[in-house]
C-alpha cells in the first residue's frame, strides 16, 4: 500500500515515488524476498511451529501446556521506590520443535505517541538430565538475555537464575486457572535473603475460558482455525475512519464472494482508492493487496494456531507488477482489531533497499 509518506515535506499518496525522502516513521528491519520476492522466513517458522507436545515428555508436557494460547495482560512494573508503572500486551505461547520445546512471546503495546511495540521471547525445554525446565530468554530491544531454571514447586511454576548484575532472579507462575494466571518477577541482591518484587503481570486468557472451549469445539466439529479467525475478521464490515498526517482517511469493510472473501477498501480524502483482499488457504490467511503503485504484494499469516486472536500479522510471499525489484513495494501487515470500535493497521515497505514501517489507527463510523 502506497500509504502516507513524506517527499519533500508534503504528504504523499499514491503517484510516483521518484522524489520519495526517508519518511519520518521509524525504520524496521524488515526481511524482503530474493528476486522472486519470496519471504524465506516463512517457511521456517511454518516447519517451527507443533501442533502439541512430543510423546516423549510424557507429564512434564503439562506443566506449561497449559498456557498454550493467547492471553491478555495487564503489565505492572516496580521501581526501586516502589513506584508502578502499567502497561498492557499480550503473552502467546505455543509448542515449537516437534513437540520438544515451547516458545513464548511477549509484547508490550506502543505507549501513547509511539508507534513500535515492545516484544521479547522465550524458549523452554524439559531437561532430562536435570529433571528441570531450562528457559533462555531474549529481548534484543534492550540487549536481555536470561537464563532460567526450575519447575513445579507446590501450585506454582518457579523458575530460578541470575541477571546481567549479578542479582538473583525468581520468576514465577501463581494462581494458574483455565483462564488467568499472575506472573511475578523477583530479585535478590543478598543470595536470596531478601527479595524485592520487580514485575507482576495479571493474564487473562483471550476471549476467557468459554470462548476458549468453544473455539476447541468448533474445531473439533470440523472448522479449521484459520476458517475461525476469518470469521473473527470479518467482524470489521463496515466503515471506519482515521486520520495520519492531518490527511483524512476511509476504510471500508465489505464481505463478498459468498462470503469468502473479506475486501477492504483503502480511501484517502485525496488520492486513488486501493484495495486489499482477506481470504482462506488451508490453516492460513492471506491478504492480496492491489496498491496504486501498480504492484500486487500477496501476504499470508503464518499456520494459524490460536483462532481467537486480536492480532494478524501478513509476512510478503510474493509480489506481482513490478518493473524492477527496486520499485515501491509492501512487504508486511499487521491488523490489530483492539475492541470493536478501534483498529490499529503497522504496513511495512521496501523501496530502493530501504525498508519503513506506517502505523494507521481507525474508529468505526457509528
Amino acid at each position: 500500500m502506497v500509504r502516507v509518506t513524506v517527499a519533500n515535506r508534503h504528504s504523499f499518496i499514491g503517484g510516483k515515488c521518484d522524489d520519495f525522502k526517508e519518511q519520518t516513521d521509524p525504520l524496521v528491519a524488515q526481511p524482503v524476498g530474493d528476486n522472486k520476492h519470496a519471504e524465506p522466513r516463512l517457511a521456517m517458522t511454518a516447519a517451527l511451529s507443533a501442533s502439541g507436545p512430543h510423546p516423549s515428555l510424557g507429564d512434564e508436557a503439562r506443566v506449561f501446556d497449559r498456557l498454550v494460547g493467547t492471553w491478555d495482560c495487564d503489565y505492572t512494573f516496580y521501581a526501586e521506590d516502589g513506584s508502578a508503572t502499567h502497561a498492557s500486551g499480550e503473552l502467546r505461547f505455543g509448542w515449537i520443535i516437534d513437540g520438544r520445546a515451547l516458545q513464548d512471546i511477549w509484547i508490550r503495546y506502543p505507549r501513547k505517541g509511539a508507534d513500535e511495540r515492545s516484544i521479547g521471547t522465550s524458549v523452554r525445554f524439559f531437561d532430562n538430565k536435570l529433571k528441570m525446565w531450562r528457559v533462555v530468554f531474549v529481548g534484543p530491544e534492550h540487549g536481555v538475555l536470561i537464563t532460567v531454571q526450575g519447575g513445579v514447586e507446590g501450585n506454582r511454576i518457579v523458575l530460578r537464575g541470575v541477571d546481567d548484575h549479578g542479582s538473583s532472579l525468581r520468576w514465577s507462575f501463581n494462581d494458574i486457572q483455565p483462564n488467568s494466571f499472575i506472573w511475578r518477577g523477583e530479585a535478590s541482591r543478598d543470595v536470596g535473603k531478601t527479595w524485592r518484587l520487580e514485575e507482576e503481570h495479571h493474564m487473562r486468557r483471550r476471549g476467557g475460558a468459554q470462548a476458549f472451549i468453544g473455539a476447541s469445539a468448533t474445531i473439533a466439529a470440523g472448522k479449521s482455525r484459520s476458517a475461525i479467525a476469518f470469521e473473527q475478521l470479518t467482524s470489521l464490515v463496515g466503515e471506519w475512519k482515521g486520520v495520519k498526517d492531518g490527511a483524512k482517511m476511509k476504510l471500508v469493510y465489505t464481505l463478498t464472494a459468498d462470503g469468502s472473501a473479506l475486501m477492504e477498501e483503502f480511501r484517502p480524502e485525496k488520492g486513488p482508492v486501493m484495495i486489499t483482499m482477506f481470504t482462506v488457504n488451508e490453516d492460513r490467511l492471506i491478504a492480496t493487496h492491489y496498491c496504486s503503485a501498480g504492484n500486487q504484494p500477496q501476504m499470508t499469516t503464518e499456520a494459524i494456531t490460536e483462532p481467537n486472536t486480536k492480532r494478524l500479522a501478513f509476512s510478503l510471499v510474493r509480489v506481482t507488477g513490478l518493473t524492477t525489484p527496486e520499485d515501491w513495494h509492501n512487504t508486511g501487515l499487521v491488523v490489530l482489531r483492539e475492541d470493536k470500535d478501534h483498529l490499529t493497521q503497522e504496513w511495512t515497505y521496501q523501496f530502493k533497499g530501504e525498508t519503513g514501517k506506517t502505523v494507521f489507527h481507525f474508529v468505526r463510523e457509528r
